[in-house]
């Protein structure tokens, strides 16, 4: 709930963060990549703005609650020139086609 709440603008803490606290829904934290661990500098997975929202491509692992969560929290590269500060979090529905 930490970064939704943190960062998370008004809609996102009403249609994510709400759920999460009363309990109604489970959320995951999405960070570690095979090769890289929990190394930020060292993410692969990329988001590649597309009509409607981003595309991520890439592969997480060691998320807990990652088959149970409803929603996660993302961790991937929006501009990998940047290193470490290209990087962006993205809120996504866990039952959204290729997650």
């Amino acid at each position: 709930c930490w970064p939704i709440e943190t960062y998370g603008t008004v809609e996102q803490k009403k249609k994510w963060l709400i759920p999460l606290a009363k309990g109604e829904k489970l959320g995951c934290f999405a960070l570690s990549e095979p090769g890289a661990g929990s190394d930020p500098g060292g993410l692969k997975l990329s988001a590649t703005k597309v009509d409607g929202g981003y595309k991520l491509r890439g592969t997480k692992n060691w998320i807990t609650n990652g088959k149970e969560a409803d929603t996660c929290v993302v961790f991937a590269n929006t501009d990998a020139s940047k290193g470490s500060k290209g990087i962006s979090a993205f809120l996504v529905d866990t039952k959204s086609k290729g997650f």
